[in-house]
């Protein structure tokens, strides 16, 4: 397993993006847990973030697509709203073990 960060270099209800394989992923904190994504959108195959580390919409209650605005549930990844609704975020698998966000597999 790779290390990405320490839990608490994300602040909570923001996100952190990573290189990883052909794409970035980012992980967005919530409370004690973390979620991980591939940094695109399933829509327009754009990029997520409106600037490093910005894909969060403004009440913090969704990731949003800088290019087309649309909604997605920070727990599953879905898109709640926009042109891509009904399909999802690429999940990455990570794990928190010690306060550590660990990749699975060390990709």
């Amino acid at each position: 397993m790779k290390t990405l960060c320490h839990l608490t270099d994300i602040p909570d209800g923001e996100g952190k993006s990573f290189p990883w394989q052909e794409r970035d992923l980012f992980v967005i904190r919530k409370g004690l847990r973390a979620f991980a994504y591939v940094n695109r959108c399933p829509h327009a195959g754009t990029e997520l973030n409106w600037q490093d580390g910005q894909f969060m919409s403004r009440d913090k209650q969704f990731i949003q697509c800088h290019t087309h605005g649309a909604l997605f549930d920070i727990e599953t990844g879905a898109c709640l709203a926009g042109p891509c609704a009904g399909a999802s975020l690429a999940r990455v698998e990570i794990s928190i073990e010690n306060g550590q966000i660990l990749l699975a597999g060390g990709s």
